[in-house]
């Protein structure tokens, strides 16, 4: 019998391509714990402060800025923005995701996008060994050391959550 093949997204190739050593979970994204970031922690059994999403924001004038923050925080728009060097940061509207990114809602990775933005990632991965993140598909995430994120995308870790 054929072993089954492993999917690979784009993010995860980028990572192979780059030496770089991950963990992959996948599991349903149709059931109701893969809602939240606690929830995906608990599916895959890993401690909560772990799960970081992927957010997508604009200036509005053709300028994307990409936060990478703890999944239970929200971000403070005003902190990236000054971290970015523009005036304003909004959300990216999410019709406009693919075509930006690449990636869909659920699963924007900050690996392996269209092209490189600025990235930042918020201060709190410091707190913990590995941050696990989006994959690159939905119901898949990889985790990997925080210092990866600087060191293959440039991402830069400052403290742009909400109080």
């Amino acid at each position: 019998m054929a072993k089954k093949k492993e999917l690979k997204t784009n993010a995860m190739r980028f990572l192979d391509e780059n030496g770089v050593e991950y963990n992959h979970f996948e599991f349903d994204a149709e059931s109701e714990a893969a809602k939240t970031g606690v929830g995906v922690a608990d599916i895959i059994g890993r401690d909560h402060n772990q799960v970081f999403k992927t957010i997508m924001t604009t200036d509005g004038k053709g300028n994307y800025v990409v936060g990478v923050l703890m999944s239970e925080d929200s971000i403070n728009f005003k902190k990236l923005a000054k971290a970015a060097g523009v005036k304003s940061l909004s959300m990216l509207p999410l019709k406009d995701l693919t075509k930006i990114t690449g990636y869909v809602k659920g699963g924007c990775s900050p690996f392996a996008m269209k092209k490189l933005f600025p990235t930042f990632i918020d201060e709190k991965c410091r707190e913990v060994e590995t941050i696990i993140i989006s994959a690159g598909k939905v119901g898949h995430q990889v985790e990997v050391k925080p210092e990866v994120l600087e060191q293959l995308i440039g991402a830069q870790v400052v403290d742009f959550k909400a109080e």
